[in-house]
C-alpha cells in the first residue's frame, strides 16, 4: 500500500509538472517575439553565468546549443525529463517497497545514456544548418564529441547522486562502489554505441505531432535503438563479469576495484565510440 501511494503521488506530481511545462512552452515568448535588446541582454547575462565555464570554440558552442535544445525544444525536453524522472523514481519505489537493490541506480545511467542515440535526427530540419558548418572529418568529430560531453555533463553528476541516494535509502553501502563503477561503465558504453548509431543508422524525427519516427523509417529506428542497447549491454559485460567473479571468488575485499575499473572503462568506451 505504501509503495502504491508513493507511485501515485509521484505520478500526480509528474503530471502537474508536465502540464505547467507544456503551458509555459505554449504561452511564453520565444526568440522570434523578443526585442533585439532583450535578447542581447540575456546573451550577456548568460555569458557571465555558469555557461562561461564551457570550453571555447566549436565544442562550447555545440554544448550550449545542445543544452538549449534540452530546455526549449518540447520533444527533447520531455525525453530528458522522462530519463531523469524515471531514473530517480525506480530506486525510490523499490526502496519504499523494501525489496530494492542499489543496482537499480543503473537505470539512471541507462536512460541518460540513451539520450546519445540519433543525435542528428533530434535536430530535425535544423540539422542542415549544422551540416553546412562541417567541412572536414575533424569538424564532424568535434561536433559529435561535444554532444557526448553535454550528456556527460548532466549524466555523471546525476548518476552519482542517484547511486548515493539509493545506497543511503537501502542501507547498502557495502555495494556502493561496485554499483557506482558498473553504472559509469554502462553510461560510457551507451554513449559509445549511441555515437556509432547516430552516425551509421540515423533516422528522421518529425518536427510536428507526437511521433518520434518518420513514416517508413521504423525499421531503421528499431535497428538503431535496439541494436545499440544490445551492443551497450555487451560492452558492459566485462565490468559486470569482473563484479560477479569477485563475488563468486569470495574476494569481497577487492570489490572496490570495480569503481576505478568501471570509470576508466566507461571513459575509454565513450572515447572509442
Amino acid at each position: 500500500a505504501a509503495g502504491l501511494a508513493v507511485t501515485a503521488a509521484a505520478l500526480v506530481l509528474l503530471l502537474w509538472w508536465w502540464q505547467r511545462t507544456l503551458t509555459t512552452l505554449m504561452t511564453a515568448p520565444d526568440s522570434s517575439t523578443l526585442q533585439a535588446m532583450e535578447k542581447d541582454t540575456r546573451r550577456r547575462s548568460a555569458e557571465r553565468g555558469p555557461l562561461r565555464l564551457l570550453p571555447a570554440g566549436r565544442t562550447g558552442t555545440v554544448m550550449l546549443r545542445s543544452l538549449r535544445y534540452a530546455w526549449r525544444d518540447p520533444k527533447t525536453k520531455m525525453s530528458w525529463a522522462a530519463a531523469l524522472g524515471v531514473g530517480l523514481l525506480l530506486p525510490i519505489v523499490t526502496a519504499v517497497q523494501g525489496g530494492g537493490s542499489v543496482y537499480t541506480a543503473c537505470w539512471a545511467a541507462g536512460l541518460l545514456g540513451m539520450q546519445m542515440y540519433n543525435q542528428f535526427g533530434q535536430d530535425t530540419s535544423a540539422f542542415w544548418m549544422v551540416a553546412s558548418t562541417i567541412a572536414t572529418p575533424r569538424d564532424a568529430y568535434v561536433e559529435l564529441r561535444a554532444r557526448a560531453l553535454t550528456i556527460a555533463l548532466v549524466a555523471v553528476p546525476y548518476v552519482s547522486a542517484v547511486v548515493v541516494g539509493a545506497a543511503t535509502a537501502l542501507h547498502q553501502w557495502s555495494e556502493f562502489l561496485e554499483a557506482y563503477g558498473l553504472a559509469l561503465a554502462l553510461l560510457g558504453a551507451l554513449v559509445c554505441t549511441g555515437g556509432l548509431s547516430s552516425a551509421l543508422a540515423p533516422y528522421s524525427i518529425p518536427a510536428e505531432g507526437n511521433k518520434n519516427v518518420a513514416p517508413g523509417q521504423t525499421g531503421i529506428a528499431s535497428l538503431s535503438i535496439m541494436g545499440g542497447m544490445l551492443a551497450g549491454a555487451l560492452l558492459t559485460s566485462p565490468v559486470l563479469g569482473l563484479t560477479i567473479w569477485l563475488h563468486v571468488a569470495d574476494a569481497h575485499g577487492l570489490l572496490w576495484l570495480v569503481l576505478p575499473v568501471g570509470a576508466a572503462y566507461g571513459l575509454a568506451a565513450a572515447y572509442t565510440g
